[in-house]
């Protein structure tokens, strides 16, 4: 049998592995005391069960010829993307939880909207995503501090504004 796409055997056989320690991990945590409750190692192995799945599948199935990973166009998008992620974290340790969510939120779905929307005019775009990125705000902000009462941070320049 001769292996046309070796990147997909490659990563068929990771995912196998790399699902065979996480479910090896998942087994040595504790379980809870109450009865019928699986505990901390349920959702670590329903992932590496479907990630498992998932490389069997790669490698039963791979794809016919290989293609190219990402176009310049999308490569572009990947390292602006990855280039936001950056700046999220930055705005989160500068600004705060109430600032930086918002204004990421805002930012990613617009560039995300250019590659989605393709027809839509740019003011359109805006519009849209000043309203996901305040409203997501809003309720991200509802969920995790109002609801779960989670303290999130409140940024080293607001930190010191205070004092």
């Amino acid at each position: 049998m001769k292996i046309k796409n070796k990147k997909d055997l490659g990563l068929g056989a990771f995912c196998i592995v790399f699902a065979a320690l996480i479910a090896y991990l998942s087994m040595q945590l504790k379980a809870t005391g109450y009865e019928g409750d699986p505990g901390p190692k349920m959702f670590p192995l329903i992932g590496s069960v479907i990630m498992a799945v998932c490389g069997i599948a790669l490698i039963i199935a791979p794809e016919k010829e290989a293609k190219v990973f990402l176009t310049k166009e999308q490569w572009k998008a990947a390292f602006g993307l990855f280039g936001m992620y950056v700046g999220f974290a930055l705005m989160f340790w500068l600004f705060g939880f109430i600032i930086a969510v918002p204004i990421s939120l805002f930012i990613i779905t617009f560039m995300l909207s250019k590659l989605s929307v393709k027809d839509a005019t740019v003011k359109h775009r805006l519009i849209i995503s000043l309203i996901y990125g305040v409203v997501g705000g809003a309720v991200l902000y509802l969920a995790y501090v109002v609801g779960l009462k989670t303290q999130m941070p409140t940024g080293l320049l607001i930190e010191l504004l205070k004092k």
